[in-house]
C-alpha cells in the first residue's frame, strides 16, 4: 500500500514538474542569435571608416526591424528562412537581404550594405576590412604620400585647428583668378557632368585656391540640411572657393537641387571618388590646386560659420 502511494506522489511531482516548464516561454538559441544590434559597418566593396553607434539595423523578437540612420528611423517587418534569406518590409514594399553569421547584408537607401551584430564583431569587421578604405600610397613631388589622407579613427569629425588639416604654403597660393601653373598630380582624376549639361574633371582643382568636395545623398536630412550654408559660402568666397557636390543616387536628387537652390556644380559619383569615402554622408574633402587632398576627410553635417572656419585656415584668409 505504501508503495504504491508512493508511485502516485511521485507521478503527481512529475506531472506538476512539466506543468510548470511548459509555462514557461522558451527562446530557441536559434532565435536568440538573430535578435538584435546589427552595426552599420560599411558598404559589400569597403568598410566603415569609424564605428558609428548611431547607423544600425535592430532585429526585435515581436517582429519589427527598427533601421536607424543618423537621426532618421524607419520600422521594418523582418521575415528570415531557413536558408538565411532575409526579408525587411515597409508599406507593403519588400526589400531582400541575407543575414548569416551575425553579418546582414541588404540594399538600404539605394546601396549595399553591411550589419555586424554587436559593437565589438563589428569594431572588429571595420578594424579588419581597414585597408579597404584606406589611399593606396603614390609618391609625390614633395616627399609625402596619398596615404597620408586616410579616414580618420575616432568617431568625433576632424577638428579644423588639428595638424592633418592645415592648409599648404599660401605664399605660394595662386590668385583665385589664376589657374594654378604649378606641379599638377592630382590624387583623384575624375570626368563628371554637372546639373548644367557641362563637362568636369580633375582640371577644375587647377583654377581654385581650394576645393570642397561634398559627399551628399538626396534621402540624407543632415546632407540636404547643409546644402543653402554650402551654398551661401560658394557665393562669399567668390572664385577662390569651389564646391563640389557628388551624389550616388539619383532618385530625388533633381528635386533636392531645385529646392536647395544649389548653383555650385553638383554630379554623379565617380568611382575614382572611391578612396576618400567614409560609409557615411556627407562627408566633406578638401583639394589643394595642385590636386592633392589635405588632412582627413570631416565626417557629418556643419553650419555655415563652422566650414568658413574651416576654409579661412586652409586659405588663410
Amino acid at each position: 500500500m505504501k508503495k504504491r502511494l508512493y508511485r502516485v506522489a511521485a507521478l503527481l511531482a512529475a506531472v506538476v514538474l512539466l506543468a510548470g516548464c511548459g509555462a514557461s516561454p522558451v527562446t530557441t538559441e536559434e532565435e536568440a542569435d538573430v535578435t538584435g544590434r546589427y552595426y552599420l559597418v560599411g558598404t559589400t566593396e569597403k568598410a566603415a571608416a569609424v564605428l558609428n553607434e548611431d547607423n544600425y539595423l535592430r532585429l526585435k523578437e515581436n517582429g519589427t526591424a527598427i533601421y536607424q540612420i543618423a537621426h532618421d528611423q524607419l520600422e521594418y517587418k523582418w521575415k528570415l528562412k531557413d536558408d538565411g534569406a532575409l526579408t525587411l518590409t515597409l508599406d507593403g514594399e519588400k526589400t531582400a537581404g541575407t543575414l548569416a553569421d551575425g553579418v546582414i547584408t541588404i540594399r538600404l537607401d539605394g546601396s549595399d550594405r553591411v550589419f555586424v551584430k554587436g559593437k565589438n564583431a563589428a569594431q572588429k569587421y571595420i578594424d579588419t576590412h581597414a585597408d579597404t578604405i584606406l589611399v593606396p600610397p603614390t609618391d609625390r613631388p614633395d616627399g609625402s604620400t596619398a596615404a597620408d589622407t586616410k579616414a580618420p579613427d575616432t568617431t568625433e569629425a576632424p577638428s579644423p585647428s588639428t595638424e592633418d588639416t592645415k592648409a599648404p604654403d599660401t605664399t605660394e597660393a595662386p590668385d583665385a583668378s589664376t589657374a594654378y601653373s604649378g606641379p599638377f598630380d592630382p590624387d583623384v582624376r575624375f570626368t563628371g557632368t554637372d546639373q548644367y549639361g557641362n563637362e568636369i574633371n580633375e582640371n577644375v582643382f587647377r583654377e581654385h585656391v581650394l576645393t570642397m568636395i561634398n559627399f551628399w545623398e538626396p534621402w540624407c536630412g543632415p546632407c540636404v540640411g547643409e546644402m543653402p550654408e554650402l551654398e551661401q559660402l560658394y557665393q562669399d568666397r567668390g572664385g577662390e572657393l569651389l564646391i563640389l557636390g557628388v551624389y550616388w543616387t539619383e532618385d530625388g536628387a533633381a528635386e533636392v537641387l531645385s529646392e536647395t537652390g544649389v548653383t555650385y556644380p553638383v554630379i554623379l559619383f565617380d568611382s575614382a571618388f572611391g578612396r576618400y569615402q567614409t560609409g557615411y554622408v556627407p562627408t566633406t574633402i578638401f583639394v589643394d590646386p595642385g590636386g592633392h587632398v589635405i588632412g582627413q576627410p570631416y565626417v557629418g553635417a556643419r553650419s555655415g560659420a563652422d566650414w568658413n572656419e574651416i576654409v579661412t585656415g586652409m586659405i588663410g584668409h
